[in-house]
């Protein structure tokens, strides 16, 4: 029986599919634990869809079942050090610490009742109350070292240690410090410790709509997105490179993950860049920077758009559509480098023959772009994203089978509950831990002090302040992943950001476009470093050309702070969003030196000029920008009209070799 089972479930093609969903860094063991943790992480989803149509279990209960079911997993397909090739099965001290996992959080659960009825700091902790409290803690702690690393760690105990050595740090930083037993007591008996909001949009939104992209790729999504993307520009002068802006922003904004996007739609797209022309660097900063943006792209965006939306009230629905613009300004900014750069060095697109047609496309995979619509449709008319992601995912399956190639298999359908549980398990422990660094914050009070300070190095200056909090987004994205970074950056920069003037809502975009930042920028720049092992290019050299064509992620900020992209009436907003537009279509051509034809140093500053006067309007005085912005238009026309006049046959370079 168990070999019949196994040959079923562990088929080539079976096997083929996990590796394309499954993270490479966890363990797949087989025989019966390895059916055991597919059974575990099939539960711990369906568990999870349950509650999206339910939801009768108070906040608590929920959280710390998910974390009893998703810790023990973590210690068991992580292995504890990564040196070399890991052992296939877990060992005793894996065991151990998943035991310990369990227990510590199904205690949380037996508990929560009389946890819920004492009286804060003031009715005594039982003895197990504490060492259940401990244990929580550092099965989190060690569960993060294995799935993000050490970095986020030391960052948690300076977090507690501050709280418990305050009357030591000088001036502002003072405070009266905190006992041990009471930040036990605030870590883990409170609901704003490690169970608060950050744990629940964890448990709940991040866990459903990964598990939407996991469906939807297991059903071959991914490849129909790719060939669409194909069919449409690829053809086009530098054809594959507009291939990925486009793959990467539909699979971006369904995966959720910059890094992800690139290993999937990296792995077809750098290599048909390469093969035109573009250099390895090149094609690595390009998947890169689009995946980058697929993260900024609505309709999923991102655990970290769920914790915006809570922290600043607004409803996700209208966080998504304040979205739009902005990332068209973002993949537009991206085409136009792309663009410029094919016609500078001549290289053409793939031949037409190669590419796979639209309509055959469409007839063969276009019925799964439905659920992504009917997500689309029910977020903006107001239902939870909890419930609309579990209801599109229960969709897809059966709409899968409207083609053959695209049927979600029982066995495919296994491993898509499976792979949804292991691909939320890198985050699982990474959520708790900011939440615990965001509880530490709060009860210290240290979100006044650092917004105390911020204010007082700016000197009341807004952009000294977002020169500031960009620093620091990129100081703290160093070590921290991106969602970790924006929780630490919300708590602290986004108050000071309002007293200077800056809404609510658009200072914690600012903060989340920035933390991306960390993704793509040297020295650590973890989606350039995968993109360039993809594309075989120096690392380094990949993430300083991704900064070159990023040039929105950090334009854009600025923009929110001091434009009404975010905050105006309709034609404030498309007034801006013209501008930029405008904007970013005439930096490539001052960096690359080529529009229509090459340009000389006098030309590439006129241009310059042109872009500065179109960044200026955005801030300008309501009354001038439309006669400023017709001014500058004109001007852009005329100049266009010139280049192109002046262009000649001669002007145009040979093809670069792709090597």
């Amino acid at each position: 029986m168990l070999k019949r089972v196994d040959s079923y479930f562990r088929s080539a093609s079976v096997q083929s599919l996990q590796d394309e969903i499954f993270p490479p860094e966890q363990r797949r063991p087989e025989g019966w634990f390895g059916y055991f943790i597919t059974l575990l992480a099939a539960g711990g989803f369906l568990l999870t869809l349950y509650w999206a149509f339910t939801f009768t279990w108070t906040p608590i209960a929920t959280r710390a079942t998910h974390l009893a079911i998703m810790i023990p997993l973590t210690f068991l397909v992580y292995p504890a050090f990564t040196r070399g090739k890991p052992a296939p099965y877990p060992s005793i001290v894996d065991i151990c610490w998943a035991a310990v996992a369990f227990l510590a959080f199904a205690y949380t659960v037996y508990s929560e009742d009389r946890f819920n009825m004492r009286i804060p700091y003031y009715t005594p902790l039982e003895p197990l109350d504490i060492v259940a409290g401990i244990a929580c803690v550092a099965v989190i702690f060690e569960a993060t070292r294995r799935t993000i690393g050490m970095s986020i760690v030391i960052i948690n105990f300076a977090f507690i240690f501050y709280a418990l050595a305050g009357p030591i740090f000088p001036g502002v930083l003072k405070h009266r410090g905190v006992s041990a037993l009471d930040m036990v007591e605030s870590i883990y008996v409170f609901t704003s410790g490690m169970f608060n909001f950050i744990t629940g949009l964890m448990v709940t939104f991040v866990f459903i709509f990964l598990s939407f992209g996991v469906f939807l790729a297991v059903s071959r999504g991914d490849k129909v997105f790719t060939d669409f993307a194909l069919s449409i520009a690829g053809h086009r002068r530098g054809g594959p490179a507009k291939v990925a802006v486009i793959s990467s922003g539909l699979m971006g904004s369904i995966s959720g993950s910059s890094i992800a996007n690139v290993v999937t739609t990296g792995s077809l797209t750098i290599p048909l860049m390469k093969r035109i022309g573009f250099r390895p660097h090149e094609a690595g900063a390009i998947e890169t920077v689009a995946s980058v943006g697929g993260i900024l792209t609505p309709p999923i965006m991102g655990a970290t758009i769920f914790i915006l939306a809570e922290f600043t009230g607004v409803p996700i629905r209208d966080v998504l559509l304040y979205s739009i613009l902005p990332a068209i300004l973002y993949f537009a900014s991206l085409y136009f480098y792309i663009d410029t750069k094919a016609a500078k060095r001549n290289l053409a697109g793939l031949p037409k023959s190669e590419l796979p047609k639209l309509k055959k496309v469409l007839a063969d995979g276009g019925h799964l772009f439905v659920p992504l619509i009917i997500l689309i449709w029910m977020l903006l008319v107001g239902y939870s994203p909890f419930y609309a992601g579990a209801i599109c995912i229960c969709l897809i399956v059966p709409i899968s089978y409207i083609r053959r190639h695209t049927r979600m298999t029982p066995e495919r359908l296994l491993v898509a509950l499976e792979g949804s549980s292991r691909v939320m398990i890198s985050l699982t422990a990474l959520g708790v831990s900011a939440a615990i660094i965001y509880s530490v914050i709060v009860a210290t009070g240290l979100i006044v002090k650092l917004s105390t300070i911020i204010l007082a190095l700016s000197g009341g200056s807004l952009l000294a302040a977002l020169c500031l909090v960009a620093l620091s987004s990129y100081i703290l994205g160093m070590g921290l992943p991106v969602s970790a970074a924006y929780v630490l950056l919300a708590a602290t920069a986004a108050p000071s950001l309002e007293q200077l003037g800056v809404s609510l809502f658009a200072a914690h975009m600012i903060i989340l476009w920035l933390s991306q930042d960390s993704t793509i920028t040297p020295p650590v720049c973890m989606t350039a470093f995968v993109a360039a092992r993809v594309a075989k290019a120096p690392p380094m050299k990949t993430g300083w050309h991704s900064v070159l064509m990023a040039k929105a992620l950090y334009i854009l900020p600025f923009a929110f702070a001091f434009g009404e992209l975010l905050d105006g009436t309709v034609d404030q907003i498309l007034f801006d969003f013209l501008a930029l537009l405008v904007f970013f279509l005439l930096m490539p051509a001052v960096f690359e030196g080529w529009w229509f034809r090459p340009l000389g140093w006098i030309e590439r500053g006129i241009l310059a000029l042109l872009g500065a006067g179109f960044i200026y309007t955005v801030p300008g005085p309501w009354q001038e920008k439309w006669i400023a912005l017709a001014g500058l238009l004109l001007v852009t026309g005329l100049a266009a009209g010139y280049l192109h006049r002046g262009r000649t046959d001669s002007t145009a370079p040979a093809p670069v070799a792709t090597n």
